[in-house]
């Protein structure tokens, strides 16, 4: 066996001893590409052809020994730049190139392109680092069926090669391992179906007038993102769509920056309450996206966590993050607030300025007795910890009577207004101000 392979710079020791404790095997060079023969397995049976292009070395040779540890998989090539990934695909016909984001001669976005192109059964898996997201997401809607980053567990790895040509995958029995760091992508068609969202700017948002009944003003607007295709699905189609491909965050930037175009349209005392996921909110991207110029203009919004027992107190606890974003002037809501202890919880953990009815409740608090007390005992709640409620798409004059009764302070719907768009927002005169609320006393009220 042969010793260790050199340390490059940039590669962990982990990764180096992992590499140095495989056979590598010989390889020749040609203008950037190293061919290897493989040897024909003793079935006879060939396998999914994989090659793989990246100008790290080490990258390719760790690779390289995963692929020849799959029976099912044959390792047909390497390449260390763009020009290299488009020979080995032309001259080798993969079913599976993975090709780095990142490459001398074009990147891997020419190299996507020309192998698309020029090979078009071969499926491009983009291998990208944390930096590289927009990259990745150009990839994606230039053909590449899927994308790991770098370094992903094998088992993961190993499965994207299979569902990229929709073959299934079972892990075989051996040793868990670990190459190169979050999660892969589900190869399928969703994934350029989101990139394509993303990057064509067909994310768009409308805007729901929330009304405060103490003055009978508009006080902000509740964003509902919408993605502009036919045929029409739900913002929640597309959330699912954009996490299990791993593209969760740009979707939900890309929403988010839809929404804060409507700040230019609307008085500065108003704000735009946007519900984001908690792993979004995490991240330094998304957080760098709300400036302190128009922070103290946001409501982050978040629904009930379902508690496991699998759960960190990380993955539930979003507080640490959430302070910071505070100190900038950002509020937080806590949404669909109903009845049992996912409510309760997100009450408490988050300490919400502004707690949000579910909407079943707000439907039927005027002719259902138990909706009628979850609603008086959620708006109680909310009032322990400080949240002003919310009240989402009241219709009826038989609803706002109830709601009044129990509490609520604010209320959106149709009683208000319908959705209004962008262009809408900066008519003259304004068409969210409403006319028909006046202000609301409940001490002059009793007193009548």
């Amino acid at each position: 066996m042969s010793g260790p392979a050199p340390h490059p710079a940039g590669c962990t020791r982990a990764r180096t001893s992992w590499v140095s404790a495989v056979p590598v095997p010989k390889r020749r060079r040609r203008q950037g590409v190293s061919i290897v023969l493989p040897t024909e397995r003793a079935d006879g049976s060939v396998g999914i052809r994989v090659a793989v292009a990246d100008d790290e070395e080490t990258v390719v040779d760790v690779l390289r020994s995963l692929i020849g540890s799959d029976p099912t998989l044959r390792f047909v090539g390497a390449a260390n730049d763009a020009e290299g990934a488009i020979d080995v695909a032309v001259r080798e016909r993969p079913d599976v190139m993975l090709v780095d984001v990142r490459m001398p001669g074009g990147g891997g976005l020419r190299a996507v392109r020309e192998i698309t192109k020029r090979c078009p059964p071969t499926k491009v898996v983009a291998l990208s680092a944390h930096e590289d997201s927009n990259t990745v997401i150009r990839m994606i809607s230039a053909g590449a069926r899927a994308y790991v980053r770098k370094a992903e567990s094998t088992e993961k790895i190993l499965r994207t090669i299979h569902r990229a040509v929709d073959e299934p995958w079972s892990a075989p029995p051996a040793p868990h391992l670990t190459l190169i760091s979050p999660p892969l992508s589900v190869s399928d068609e969703r994934a350029p179906r989101v990139a394509r969202a993303i990057l064509d700017g067909e994310i768009t948002a409308e805007f729901d007038p929330i009304v405060d009944l103490g003055t009978g003003r508009t006080i902000g607007f509740d964003v509902r993102p919408r993605v502009a295709t036919l045929p029409h699905r739900s913002y929640d189609s597309w959330l699912a769509d954009a996490e299990a491909t791993d593209l969760l965050l740009d979707f939900e930037l890309g929403a988010f920056r839809a929404a804060t175009r409507a700040l230019r349209e609307i008085p500065p005392e108003l704000f735009l309450e946007f519900e984001v996921s908690p792993a979004t909110v995490r991240t330094a991207r998304f957080r760098r996206a709300i400036n302190r110029s128009i922070a103290d203009r946001i409501v982050l919004g978040f629904s009930p966590l379902v508690l496991a027992d699998d759960l960190t107190p990380a993955e539930v606890n979003l507080g640490e993050t959430l302070a910071t974003l505070r100190e900038r002037g950002v509020r937080v809501s806590a949404r669909d607030i109903g009845p049992g202890l996912p409510s309760l919880r997100q009450l408490l953990s988050i300490s919400p300025e502004f707690a949000r009815l579910d909407h079943t409740l707000t439907r039927s608090v005027s002719d259902s007795f138990s909706n009628h007390a979850i609603v008086a005992s959620a708006t109680a709640c909310a009032a322990e910890v400080g949240a002003k409620v919310i009240a989402a798409d009241v219709a009826s004059d038989d609803q706002l009577e109830e709601l009044l009764g129990l509490g609520v302070g604010m209320i959106q719907g149709p009683i208000v207004s319908d959705p209004l768009t962008v262009t809408e927002l900066g008519g003259k005169p304004p068409t969210w101000m409403p006319t028909r609320f006046k202000p609301h006393d409940p001490d002059t009220e009793s007193r009548e």
